[in-house]
């Protein structure tokens, strides 16, 4: 018996999940199923999940040739059985699809959590590994993505955690493997050892510098704008036509650049290995300008503070002091060749595009309660949305 249901519909995807055999008997009714989910979802690219299949016939890997030429995009196969994989490996099949085995299980059982924030915890699996692990809404293929970006990353040159593979954890969620020996969070280090601080602070802003002085490729990498559009596109139920239009124009302003960005560069997305800082939590990892790096940090750094200091603490383990402190020796230590007014009109204008984020709690809040999604939504509406005419084509740094 084969079933097969739509398992998730985004912007940019759709994934639908195949169970039981594929055979010629029932091959017909999956090809006129499969047609059926893609006419109702036909946006983005189409992404299968296999792990509850269990055999796949001829009649089978027709249907699936018949879906990869209707395609415009490359279909994404994931969780495949060691024997179907072998299958589609002797049938050449594989060159026809991005497909990717079934999932190695592990449990977190034992492990040490190091780390927390908005999209997962970081655990210590050993002396030679930690593991992220995602939250349960998080879509394989975003986290699969993420450890592609990870992997492009460090092959241009900035220093990242060595990528294994994806693995389910615990039944029920997602996670990557990285390598990182003897590595201490940077947050922790910069409140735990006040007399390396100017040393390791410094240190931070030169990866922050060192990030925006590498060349990205675009393809590989992607655009950060495209990030963002496509957020603003996914708060469409929470905002007027207007408004959603007014936050697509902000982004689009913001002039071009080739440099990479990291999308969420704060000092709790840093860990120290001998010495040596590396960055994690590589999803948003792209192309543009450094002013949406600077927002991201700032959106913690500065909003999270006045908000609530305390919240502040527990997201970025510092206290509000430190966070404060290690924000101003960013912007003061980066844009050193500029006067002290040209710093603070920066820092003004990157603080209040900060609120970007905060307009978009919808995406970077997942997981958080509808109270505080709703609350910064009425906070962007109150004090966002009036001001993004004075910011729309500001940025030139």
């Amino acid at each position: 018996m084969n079933e097969i249901q739509l398992m998730e519909s985004g912007k940019t995807s759709v994934v639908v999940s195949f169970s039981g055999r594929i055979s010629r008997d029932n091959a017909a009714d999956c090809d006129t199923e499969l047609r059926r989910i893609r006419a109702e979802h036909p946006q983005g690219g189409l992404t299968l999940d296999f792990a509850k299949l269990e055999y796949i016939s001829s009649a089978g890997l027709r249907m699936l040739l018949k879906a990869a030429k209707e395609e415009k995009e490359k279909i994404k196969i994931f969780q495949i059985s060691s024997e179907i994989f072998e299958v589609l490996e002797d049938t050449g099949f594989v060159k026809m699809f991005e497909a990717h085995k079934a999932l190695k299980k592990v449990s977190l059982e034992g492990f040490e959590k190091i780390g927390q924030g908005a999209n997962g915890e970081v655990y210590r699996m050993d002396k030679e590994n930690i593991i992220k692990v995602f939250q349960k809404s998080t879509p394989l293929e975003d986290i699969d993505r993420e450890r592609n970006l990870a992997q492009q990353a460090l092959l241009s040159g900035i220093p990242t955690a060595i990528s294994y593979t994806v693995v389910i954890v615990d039944e029920d969620r997602y996670g990557i493997v990285f390598e990182l020996i003897d590595a201490d969070v940077l947050s922790i280090i910069l409140k735990s050892q006040p007399e390396t601080y100017e040393k390791n602070a410094d240190q931070y802003v030169d990866l922050y510098k060192k990030i925006h002085n590498t060349e990205g490729d675009l393809a590989a990498f992607g655009s950060i704008k495209d990030i963002y559009h496509a957020n603003i596109d996914a708060c469409k139920e929470y905002y007027s036509e207007a408004e959603i239009q007014k936050l697509h124009d902000l982004v689009a302003s913001v002039p071009d650049r080739k440099t990479l960005i990291h999308g969420d560069n704060h000092p709790n997305n840093v860990m120290i290995q001998n010495g040596e800082l590396i960055l994690i939590d590589m999803g948003d990892m792209s192309v543009g300008h450094p002013i949406f790096d600077f927002l991201a940090t700032a959106a913690t750094q500065v909003n999270l503070v006045k908000l609530s200091p305390e919240y502040a603490e527990f997201h970025t383990k510092m206290p509000a002091e430190l966070i404060t402190k290690t924000w101003k020796r960013l912007i003061n230590r980066y844009f050193a060749d500029k006067s002290q007014e040209e710093r603070d009109r920066i820092e003004e204008q990157i603080a209040t595009f900060s609120k970007l984020k905060v307009a978009l709690a919808p995406v970077y809040g997942r997981g958080a309660s509808p109270e505080i999604i709703q609350a910064s939504i009425d906070d962007a509406k109150a004090n966002f949305l009036p001001r993004i005419d004075e910011l729309i084509g500001a940025v030139d740094w």
